[in-house]
């Protein structure tokens, strides 16, 4: 498209979520919420996917109780 962008001169803004164990009464099977707190705890950012400068990148989080 004509537009030429050099990674080291842009900003990336990126979210992260954090997954939290909340109480086990409501929601899933507590199996199922241990092995999707460890699947989410192991899976690779986005900065990682995309090869995106790691001193270039803004993460702004939150914690997802599940």
């Amino acid at each position: 498209m004509g537009l030429h962008i050099d990674p080291m001169e842009v900003s990336y803004f990126l979210s992260r979520e954090k997954i939290m164990r909340g109480m086990e009464t409501d929601g899933m099977a507590p199996w199922r919420n241990r092995i999707f707190s460890a699947m989410a705890r192991n899976s690779s950012g986005a900065s990682d996917y995309f090869s995106i400068p790691t001193n270039r990148v803004v993460e702004l989080g939150t914690q997802v109780e599940i």
